[in-house]
């Protein structure tokens, strides 16, 4: 090969690098094997069109034991699936934010948990508002998955829309040998049809080779339409979509013994090469200390749903059309038969002698009818012979009573399940153990579904990583670069100085470094353990008796958790509690306390001045006496300067030890 591998990684179509024979023999290898891996699954496929059937009710008409007999079908399935979109739907996504951002690692800044609180508003503003085929995919997804037992979402970045996109992807649009051991190694091709016009834009946009197609058969709907009942359309083959396969295989396209991961689309009937894409990131190759190619990790595009995992294969998934079917199909025999025996028995036939003298052909009689006849009353009663006819039986009723029991059974539909009362005298929690009992089933399919949807989170996230939009991400988040605030009349000196300050403080703003692969894992936001509003509520009210009882629980985590189960939508709304105004009448009993206050302390303060001054005054009395006595002796002493200097240091003021 001319190119190499990180030519090819850049490559908008290998293709075009290629010469005609190179892409005819790749075409004609691929399309071979393609159809070999399609054959492998029509054992799967060929039931997977009698489930859908049997859940979409589709009317069909039945010629025995006559013509037109009785074809009723019971709904067993069709319940089944319904009762779990009901249930799936609103706990997959059950608030505004479904995507979470788990933080792995130290983080005691708090840096790491503030950027996967910015991941987590994006994402989710992703797939419910920029997605605008998200969530409409979902709810698809939730039907037909508890039918079929396995469905794909297919994550990627659309060039022409210029966006990610997630769409489902049925099994029969994804053929994938089922006999494969993993979906990493597999090789799987998407079924896509596209018309000439939206071909043609492809080839203007150089995404497609701009080469000529021509169908060789006519695209065949027949086997869809016959699955839900309608016939097809007859129109002119001018208008008929071409049938694309885009197959995510392997290929040894620079022949050095190692195939690489690549996208090819192709034509399904001409086998003629459209494109040729790499099916790798940047940084996803190994390489030998020689500079060989050691390992190429592959990117996936398609997440796998499974319902309940496939006994005889790994990569295939059974639902309750599998689980299902047998006893709806008796279900359904059983009450046909039921009907015919009433048809039978009201509706009695039987022979008719030569004698008996009626009017050709069929007879019919009206309520209250009355016929005239040329035979006498005892001809006719030998004349004609009835049919024996047995009534319904109970027997078979009882059969068809017990068989819907146990489809109720597997499928977890009880009546309590279904919502109808179990009875008066049962006590709430009793009803709520049982609910619990029986949606065990749900929790363990609930997981499942979390996992792939964890998964195709994670595509998403990397998607982000390579083509995010760092204007419209810092618009959706309203947290871009907040240019620091220069006061008016500011000299340019003081400017400069403000903007350096400002850029040396570290700013979490959001930017294409928040999709890291590093530090973060992306989940659903619901639990797979909750499978019902009333568990929700019950763990909720747990929390809150913990909290009564005196365990350290962040009031604030409770409330949110409580506000949540009980379905409110706008919970940081009410739990942001505005602080309230004083309250009068309290601060009127304070203000008398501390008055009471007040005036104890000035009553006890006026006690202590009264004796502090009677003390000082009899101090004032004694030390007169005290003087006269000094001076009287230093007469006789001699000593009158002596006593006058110490009665000048006695006048000075004393602290408490003079006293």
């Amino acid at each position: 090969m001319a190119f190499k591998l990180d030519e090819a990684l850049y490559s908008t179509n290998i293709a075009d690098d290629l010469d005609e024979q190179t892409l005819k023999d790749i075409g004609g290898k691929l399309a071979n094997l393609v159809e070999d891996d399609d054959l492998s699954r029509q054992g799967w496929l060929s039931d997977q069109d009698e489930w859908i059937k049997l859940a979409a009710q589709v009317r069909e008409t039945r010629d025995f034991p006559w013509e037109r007999a009785s074809n009723v079908k019971y709904p067993l399935v069709s319940l089944a699936a319904l009762q779990f979109h009901a249930r799936a739907l609103p706990s997959l996504v059950n608030s505004t934010l479904p995507v979470q951002a788990k933080v792995l690692g130290a983080d005691p800044q708090l840096q790491k948990q503030a950027r996967a609180d910015r991941v987590r508003r994006y994402m989710s503003y992703q797939i419910l508002d920029e997605m605008e085929e998200w969530m409409d995919e979902m709810d698809r997804m939730m039907i037909v998955l508890p039918i079929i037992g396995l469905c794909y979402k297919k994550t990627y970045w659309s060039d022409n829309l210029q966006r990610c996109r997630s769409i489902l992807v049925l099994p029969r649009d994804l053929i994938l040998n089922y006999h494969a051991t993993d979906y990493v190694r597999a090789r799987m091709s998407h079924v896509i049809m596209m018309d000439q016009n939206e071909l043609k834009e492809f080839q203007n946009k150089g995404i497609f080779l701009d080469i000529e197609l021509h169908s060789e058969f006519k695209v065949v709907t027949g086997m869809r339409d016959e699955t839900i009942g309608l016939t097809a359309a007859q129109g002119s083959a001018e208008f008929d979509p071409f049938e694309l396969i885009e197959s995510h295989c392997w290929l040894d396209l620079d022949e050095d013994g190692y195939k690489e991961p690549y996208v090819v689309t192709f034509h399904r009937d001409s086998r003629k090469i459209l494109r040729i894409v790499a099916r790798w990131e940047e940084g996803a190759v190994e390489y030998t200390p020689k500079g060989k190619v050691a390992k190429i990790t592959a990117t996936q595009f398609f997440t796998p749903f499974q319902f309940f995992p496939d006994p005889n294969s790994s990569v295939y998934g059974i639902g309750f059309g599998r689980l299902l079917g047998p006893t709806n199909e008796t279900v359904n025999t059983l009450i046909n038969q039921l009907v015919d025996a009433g048809t039978l028995s009201n509706l009695q036939s039987g022979f008719l002698a030569r004698g008996v003298k009626l009017p050709g052909g069929s007879t019919r009689f009206k309520p209250g009818e009355w016929k005239i006849v040329n035979t006498t009353g005892d001809d006719l009663r030998k004349g004609i012979v009835p049919m024996p006819v047995r009534d319904p039986s109970s027997t078979l009723f009882n059969l068809m009573t017990m068989l819907i029991d146990s489809g109720q059974r597997l499928s977890s539909v009880s009546d309590i399940m279904v919502g109808e009362n179990p009875g008066q005298n049962q006590p709430a929690s009793t009803t709520m153990a049982v609910l619990e009992q029986g949606l065990k089933v749900f929790t363990g399919i609930y997981k499942r579904i979390h996992r792939s949807l964890a998964a195709e989170y994670r595509k998403l996230y990397m998607l982000n990583s390579i083509h995010l939009d760092e204007a419209k991400y810092q618009f959706i988040l309203d947290e871009g670069v907040v240019p620091p605030e220069i006061p008016q009349g500011a000299t340019p000196e003081q400017a400069q100085m403000i903007q350096q300050q400002s850029a040396q403080q570290p700013q979490q703003i959001a930017t294409i470094a928040d999709f890291s692969p590093e530090g973060l894992d992306i989940v659903p936001e619901s639990d797979p353990n909750f499978v019902s509003d009333g568990q929700k509520n019950m763990k909720a009210q747990a929390l809150l008796q913990d909290m009564a009882q005196g365990l350290p629980l962040n009031i604030q985590v409770v409330t949110e958790q409580v506000l949540r189960a009980q379905g409110h939508d706008n919970v940081q709304a009410l739990m942001q509690v505005q602080p309230q105004g004083p309250n009068i009448q309290e601060l009127e009993y304070q203000l008398d306390v501390e008055r009471v206050k007040i005036d104890a302390f000035k009553a006890h303060s006026l006690a202590t001045l009264q004796i502090a001054q009677a003390e000082a005054a009899e101090v004032g009395v004694n030390l007169d006496h005290y003087r006269a006595v000094v001076d009287d002796f230093a007469k006789v002493v001699g000593l009158e300067n002596d006593t006058a200097m110490a009665q000048h240091q006695m006048s000075q003021p004393r602290g408490p030890a003079a006293k």
